[in-house]
């Protein structure tokens, strides 16, 4: 059984505690086996040494079960008598080794809020190291506490907590120099015997703090504020960054919307069948890196797909482990693929041929790809008559092994090409079968189902689906629980009251002032920021504390004009272009397009806020 000294020597910089997120160096992976009332994580332990795991720390009374692979010499089993204690106390010992400011934050809401809001604030001046999301809970500290390293300049945690003597065990993981406390109120309160009793174990964070900062109004911007003054902003630098932060144009993206949208798909689906998500074209707008990290954390996703080879690059740059596709992949782009463990699609005999040559000129056997058949969408793929072809070249190589065979459904979304969909699937069908019939041993996965495929044709399932809007709230059915993902919001920058004699508003002199006057506000979002120009004059309307309010005149570059007659507003508050109301798929229908074209129109200059649910 290995030592804490041959632990050493495996240079570990990955913690694990769900055997589904495992990365790309699983040599330098230490897996914790939880055990709970309900699972026993080291059940995982033999699938993971198959994936190249060689560390683990396991529980004295879970180790007879793994007693024959305790004894292999290029293992290493640690054993513990609290796995959750020993991850928590490794956390804390890799904190202690960090010198820099840490800012802790606990509260029952706002928590994830605040951390971001300080985030968008301090980034331009600090490498800063964060909880992802809401990591917040008695295994989601000691992950985030765990990324730390030599680059971090500011390190900003959250800490929730359930129950009574759980922040004991927190405080000495994150240890923070500046505290915040966010509203603590009733929420998750069933196992404190009272809201006095929740507090005082919430401050239980700041035993040894400096620095302890709590808004009586809870507002999280002067929360924030008063953290910048701690750091040693001075008045004007904080004002100029709280001002500019306020004002902004933001794409608010709710990564706990997400989750619960990919639920409601998963439930859609057969045990067995796999799951693929697409995070091209920027995640359609609403980020790709949160969106992939998000998708990966919530562990129903088997694979990400994206179009172009720069976009799995990106990816697995930022730490994402899981399987890519790459839809649209480019010759100049193989060796990229190659090298960041990406899995091209194959449409054609010359990708085919390429990507072999390729592959050969590294040495490399079965490096992944997929198939795609052209069963009538008639943009990329094989025909039936192309498959002795592909066959025959696919069996006199072994360079790439075909991990799926997969199409395009061209009108799933629409009842009245249903018989056309039938007829897709049949084909495609007979071209997969013919090819996993003729190479006995490619056994490839089958898929053709997107978001639309998923909910309207849930018998061409196969092995697995790909998921695409629906992640975002769009669904093919009526009154669906899917919940919208972004919101695009934006503050009034100026209230203008006018009188028939003052003239026109905007460009065209196509905004009519009312007889008896018209109030106007003024919003820094117009076509250069996504927002579609046929929505002018009316025809588009957002909203303003809670009433929906139509454009008025024509939407300029940067500026729209809104008619706010009769309503209580103030510069300063908030428009929501689209989110929950209006809906992107709303806004499609009035611009005669689709949801997609709405979300991948927000053009990268507009700030992306990812937010969760607290806990």
């Amino acid at each position: 059984m290995g030592k804490t000294e041959d632990l050493q020597r495996l240079d570990i910089r990955h913690l694990l505690t769900d055997s589904r997120q495992l990365g790309n160096e699983p040599d330098a992976t230490l897996f914790f086996a939880l055990k709970t009332e309900k699972n026993d994580g080291a059940k995982y332990i033999p699938q993971l040494i198959e994936r190249g795991v060689k560390a683990f720390v396991v529980e004295q009374s879970s180790l007879d079960q793994l007693a024959e692979l305790a004894q292999l010499a290029e293992l290493v089993f640690l054993v513990v008598e609290d796995s959750l204690a020993a991850l928590q106390q490794l956390a804390a010992y890799k904190r202690s080794l960090y010198t820099g400011p840490v800012i802790g934050i606990t509260g029952s809401n706002g928590k994830t809020v605040v951390k971001e809001w300080l985030y968008q604030l301090l980034k331009d001046d600090y490498r800063i190291t964060r909880s992802p999301k809401s990591y917040n809970s008695q295994i989601g500290v000691p992950l985030s506490v765990w990324q730390l390293n030599e680059q971090t300049e500011l390190a900003i945690f959250e800490a929730g907590i359930s129950e009574m003597g759980e922040m004991a065990r927190l405080q000495p993981i994150i240890r923070p120099t500046i505290g915040v406390i966010t509203y603590i109120g009733t929420e998750h309160g069933e196992n404190f015997p009272s809201l006095e009793a929740k507090r005082a174990e919430k401050l239980r964070l700041f035993s040894d703090c400096p620095t302890i900062i709590e808004d009586p109004t809870h507002q999280n911007i002067r929360t924030c504020a008063s953290v910048m003054r701690a750091l040693g902003y001075n008045e004007e630098t904080i004002t100029q960054r709280i001002l500019q932060q306020t004002h902004e144009t933001i794409l608010e993206v709710n990564l706990s919307a997400l989750v619960h949208n990919v639920r409601y798909f998963r439930s859609l689906l057969q045990p067995s069948t796999q799951l693929t998500c697409m995070v091209k074209a920027f995640a359609y707008g609403a980020g790709s890196v949160d969106i992939s990290r998000a998708l990966q954390d919530c562990g129903m996703v088997d694979y990400l797909a994206v179009a172009v080879a720069d976009e799995g690059v990106e990816l697995r740059k930022a730490g994402i482990t899981l399987p890519i596709i790459i839809m649209d992949p480019e010759v100049a782009a193989l060796d990229l693929i190659i090298e960041n463990n990406l899995q091209p699609n194959i449409y054609s005999l010359s990708v085919l041929d390429d990507i072999i040559r390729a592959a050969e000129a590294k040495g490399l056997e079965a490096l992944p790809v997929h198939i795609k058949i052209d069963s009538g969408m008639h943009r990329l793929g094989f025909y039936q008559e192309d498959m002795p072809a592909l066959i025959a070249r696919l069996q006199e190589q072994k360079a790439v092994r075909v991990k799926s065979i997969f199409s395009h459904l061209a009108g799933s979304d629409e009842a009245q090409f249903d018989t056309f969909t039938h007829e897709q699937a049949q084909y495609f069908k007979d071209c997969a079968t013919t090819l996993n019939t003729k190479l006995s041993t490619l056994n490839a996965k089958l898929h053709i189902c997107n978001t639309a495929g998923i909910e309207r044709f849930p018998e061409y399932q196969f092995d697995m689906v790909r998921l695409g809007i629906g992640i975002y709230g769009v669904s093919a059915l009526p009154g669906s629980s899917l919940a919208p993902v972004a919101s695009f919001k934006c503050k009034i920058l100026q209230i203008k009251t006018l009188k028939p004699e003052d003239g026109t508003i905007g460009y065209g002199r196509h905004g009519k002032i009312a007889p008896e006057g018209t109030v106007i506000a003024t919003i820094p979002v117009g076509y250069a920021d996504g927002l579609d120009r046929h929505l002018s004059r009316g025809k588009g309307s957002f909203m303003v504390n809670g009433h929906r309010v139509p454009t008025i005149g024509n939407i300029c570059m940067d500026m729209t004009m809104l008619d706010v007659t009769g309503l209580d507003v103030k510069v300063g508050d908030t428009v929501t272009i689209f989110g929950e109301e209006p809906s992107i798929a709303e806004l499609a229908d009035i611009l005669g397009t689709i949801p997609y074209e709405i979300l991948t129109s927000v053009p990268r200059r507009i700030e992306r806020i990812i937010i969760a649910d607290e806990q």
